[in-house]
């Protein structure tokens, strides 16, 4: 449930001896978690509804693969020059408009009385905007630890609610930005358009490009058809594939960050040593992370798996990026198991290459068809709350990782007041048994990288830790102004 205004988002700081230095207290403080006091929690709705926007927007089979569960991407800037006043009028005074052109955002989100199915009522009902206040000032705040410090940002809202703007003002006068919704609506390229343009309509007061909600493109064939082998890549989520929740207790979140010096190193590394085509970035971070699951794992098991999550949007419309601006989840996940030992001892370009094969098997428009189809004949599972889940993601069996990135698509978290210092999403870990990363572009553009280790176990944290390229992101370089709130 969400926090009632004025009561605590979690636990309070011990009271503080006054007389302590500032730059121990602020050691004190970064060790322990913070609580925010909610100082506003309204409804805002749509300035001008689009005319003959429909009344109810079905989701996709894309979409239900998904599922509805809440997910945030937060954002989090240094203290601007104009002063917190000035943020918080301007988002307010945009959001309105904003909404308009994100209709389906102030709406609710309900299930089809017969099917169960979750839809969105598009009734102008509103979104919520939350202001909440904490007393400590951002470089307090040890990101690294992400439990105590983006999941204590993040505020929980309804789950009938399809968006939460959430700002929260920090002691020194910075703050985060968070925008909240349900994976029903958007996967990981929609969220980063759900930011940008709200950043250019707060900064700029239009949109340069209108959102596109049409799920005309992923309807199932009539008959259905798909793959036998679809039917082993999924699970039903149920209480006896969960693992219980002590074991998810004991899973860790933590920030890395790497360099972009290191990650041209490893791509080198990872780029075939005759020449050819080379290796992204992002595979070879990826095959580093795959070798460094292998040293973690050892002689537990004689193997262990990676999983991608890779946006399909370009394959399902190659010609002019019309799905560049569409809301809604284009997703699917590819899995490869491989030998501890090989993994171990192979250079780091034949894990680069196995990387690359495993993920340009599903980049094809075939494989999004096949699973709007396969869905189509799964659908019943909503009558009795059922939910089905990529069976990699549950855990069991050999360890498995899953890598997801925001990293080829232009995020713009400028609203006006300076770029942000981070921009990453945040999830609960849905008691899931797998590991899980997200890596996202640092927002200055210096071409580093954060990590975001959203489920770790507690001995693939100590491996990562102990490797010299994955840095915990601590403090993202920020301090104390001088004439801050503190």
């Amino acid at each position: 449930m969400a926090t009632p205004p004025g009561q605590q988002h979690s636990l309070p700081i011990p009271v503080q001896d006054p007389r302590r230095s500032t730059l121990n207290l602020l050691g004190e403080m970064a060790a322990r978690c913070f609580h925010l006091d909610i100082a506003a929690r309204t409804l805002v709705r749509a300035s001008r509804p689009p005319p003959g926007f429909p009344a109810v927007l079905a989701v996709s089979n894309l979409d239900l693969v998904l599922g509805p569960f809440h997910i945030f991407l937060v954002s989090v800037y240094p203290a601007p020059a104009a002063g917190l006043d000035a943020v918080l009028g301007a988002v307010r005074c945009a959001f309105p408009a904003y909404l308009s052109r994100f209709f389906p955002f102030a709406g609710r989100v309900v299930r089809d009385p017969e099917t169960k199915i979750p839809e969105v009522q598009c009734n102008n009902a509103g979104a919520e905007l939350v202001v909440a206040d904490t007393a400590v000032p951002l470089a307090a705040v040890d990101f690294s630890e992400v439990d105590q410090s983006l999941g204590l940002i993040q505020i929980p809202f309804d789950a009938s609610l399809a968006m939460s703007l959430q700002l929260v003002r920090f002691a020194c006068g910075g703050f985060a930005l968070t925008i909240g919704t349900t994976h029903l609506l958007a996967d990981g390229r929609a969220f980063t358009v759900l930011l940008s343009a709200l950043a250019e309509m707060v900064r700029d007061g239009g949109l340069s490009r209108e959102p596109l909600f049409d799920r005309s493109l992923f309807k199932p064939r009539s008959p259905p058809s798909y793959s036998a082998s679809l039917d082993a890549e999924f699970a039903r989520f149920t209480p006896e594939t969960m693992i219980n929740p002590l074991l998810t207790a004991a899973i860790r979140r933590r920030l890395y960050r790497i360099e972009a010096a290191d990650l041209a190193a490893l791509q080198d590394a990872a780029s075939p040593p005759g020449g050819g085509r080379r290796a992204s970035r992002f595979v070879a971070l990826c095959a580093h992370v795959w070798k460094l699951l292998a040293r973690a794992v050892g002689d537990a098991d004689p193997s262990c798996r990676m999983a991608w999550i890779v946006d399909g949007r370009k394959q399902v419309e190659p010609s002019d990026g019309l799905l560049d601006r569409y809301i809604g989840n284009v997703v699917t996940y590819t899995s490869r198991e491989a030998s501890v030992a090989e993994l171990l001892r192979a250079p780091l370009h034949d894990v680069a290459a196995a990387v690359r094969a495993a993920i340009a098997g599903v980049m094809i428009a075939a494989r999004f068809q096949e699973l709007a189809d396969w869905m189509e004949e799964r659908k019943a599972a909503f009558r009795d709350g059922g939910k089905w889940t990529e069976a990699v993601n549950l855990g069991f069996g050999s360890p498995a990782l899953v890598i997801s990135g925001l990293l080829p698509f232009p995020i713009d978290g400028n609203i006006g007041f300076g770029k942000p210092r981070l921009v990453v999403p945040w999830l609960r870990h849905g008691r899931l048994g797998s590991a899980s990363v997200t890596i996202v572009p640092d927002p200055s553009g210096d071409g580093s990288w954060f990590v975001g280790a959203t489920r770790v176990w507690p001995r693939l944290m100590e491996v990562v830790e102990s490797d010299s390229l994955l840095k915990p992101a601590a403090n993202l370089g920020l301090a104390t102004p001088a004439g801050s709130r503190l």
